[in-house]
């Protein structure tokens, strides 16, 4: 799957190179929306829920005729879920999991449009690098956060991310745009396992795969092919 991937990509990078490349600089942030895995298996009235990070970064994007494009990209995010326990609220439990990743993606898409906007589809892969794991446990009776810890059983450091996402905004008549967009980031092995230990409650045991949606704003500079014909033209 991996090989096939690489040649797709492979295929759109040289095909847009050859014919008549236009090439932009991006840059992109928005928030992003995370969950624990489904391998998480909670008791006494723990459960999930998400709560909002952010990422941002750079892309590279190279339009290959007026159909196809391919991405590459530089995107820091923070990652956010939460282990709740609130059916009673002198004992209430709030365990949050915080990740910061460094993700290099790499996409290829489709390119249309919906009467004057610009909508683009597309597909990829991308790797994420740990750059840092954090967790925090907010307790409604003091005497239980002597009672409660958390251990990680697993962490690693660098992990694979396949990916699908959506876009729609304007371009101008300089290659400048404005993008609206959604993309699902679905982790493929276990990025983090854990165990979160409480006398009163029992065991928790915690996973997490790096998925996570992303809303995004992309801005993209008017392309450089622009800034040189126009350095030329008197």
């Amino acid at each position: 799957m991996r090989t096939n991937l690489l040649g797709t990509l492979l295929f759109f990078i040289t095909y847009s190179i050859t014919a008549q490349t236009r090439l932009n600089l991006g840059f992109t942030a928005g928030p992003t929306i995370a969950w624990a895995s489904s391998e998480t298996k909670l008791q006494n009235n723990f459960f999930k829920a998400s709560k909002a990070g952010y990422n941002g970064g750079l892309s590279l994007s190279l339009q290959a005729g007026e159909h196809f494009f391919s991405k590459i990209s530089t995107i820091y995010s923070t990652q956010i879920f939460v282990l709740r326990q609130t059916s009673n609220l002198n004992y209430k439990i709030d365990t949050r999991f915080r990740f910061h990743e460094l993700e290099i993606p790499i996409i290829v898409g489709f390119t249309g449009y919906l009467g004057s906007l610009k909508h683009r589809e597309f597909i990829g892969a991308a790797l994420s690098l740990n750059l840092n794991t954090s967790q925090k446990i907010i307790v409604g009776d003091s005497l239980l956060g002597n009672d409660i810890n958390i251990n990680t059983t697993s962490l690693n450091k660098v992990f694979p991310l396949l990916m699908a996402g959506f876009e729609i905004g304007s371009q101008f008549k300089n290659d400048a745009a404005l993008f609206f967009g959604i993309t699902l980031r679905y982790g493929v092995n276990a990025a983090y396992s854990g165990i979160l230990n409480s006398t009163r409650y029992g065991i928790q045991n915690t996973a997490y795969k790096g998925t996570y949606v992303g809303l995004e704003v992309t801005y993209f500079l008017p392309r450089f092919s622009y800034w040189f014909k126009r350095e030329f033209v008197y």
